[in-house]
């Protein structure tokens, strides 16, 4: 989050996140001991025995599912950002997970989530992904009114947006590995230029499905090694 003091200068007042293998107060000793903070992507995503495979030509398989895994990303209380359970399990955890982030960025910059209302606080998402939409379309008549807002990467943003009736600019970039800093260069330069007064930037990767893993792993993108 991020706020004018002039066209040059922009601070950065509050920040959340999820780290994998540590809490975010954690996150700075792993990095300066070096940590290697890699294991394998959460077991109850999917049944990672039947689609793994050493060989790279062995037909829909990936020779890893080594991951910066945060785990269980399951729980999630509804109510609280008045969503109805049910829209709640249609939602894409990346987007459970980013209301969550924002709620908490707000906090660690002291501004009450209320007074935000009717801001101009632009809201820029790195997201390039939308596996939870691959497992939905795995059960066709699972689907009902709120599966595609739920799982459509644009919604990433503009639902952070919307439940917290901020007015400025709403978007997600996909620049693929590079969403994030892209999102963050476009809030800041939304900011220089007078479009907002404040930005909420935020970037999610979560591993829903196995199809991007097979894909890469195919094209020889992954390391063996996890590294």
């Amino acid at each position: 989050m991020k706020f004018r003091s002039d066209r040059a200068r922009i601070a950065i007042v509050g920040a959340a996140s999820r780290m994998p293998g540590v809490g975010a107060e954690g996150f700075w000793e792993a990095l300066v001991a070096g940590k290697n903070l890699i294991s394998t992507v959460e077991a109850s995503r999917w049944a990672q025995d039947n689609l793994l495979h050493p060989r790279k030509s062995e037909p829909g398989t990936s020779y890893t599912f080594a991951a910066g895994s945060i785990g269980d990303i399951s729980g999630f209380d509804a109510a609280f950002f008045g969503i109805s359970p049910r829209e709640a399990e249609q939602m894409d955890p990346q987007q459970r997970l980013l209301l969550e982030m924002s709620w908490e960025a707000f906090e660690s910059a002291a501004i009450p989530p209320s007074s935000m209302r009717g801001n101009r606080c632009g809201v820029y998402v790195g997201l390039s992904s939308v596996d939870y939409a691959y497992r939905r379309a795995d059960d066709l008549g699972s689907i009902d009114a709120t599966t595609m807002t739920g799982n459509t990467g644009s919604i990433a943003a503009n639902r952070i947006s919307y439940v917290f009736d901020l007015r400025g600019p709403s978007m997600t970039v996909d620049t693929a590995c590079s969403s994030s800093l892209v999102a963050l260069h476009q809030a800041c330069q939304s900011v220089r230029h007078g479009e907002c007064d404040t930005a909420l930037v935020g970037g999610i990767s979560l591993h829903l499905h196995p199809y991007a893993y097979v894909g890469f792993s195919k094209a020889s993108m992954l390391s063996r090694q996890g590294r």
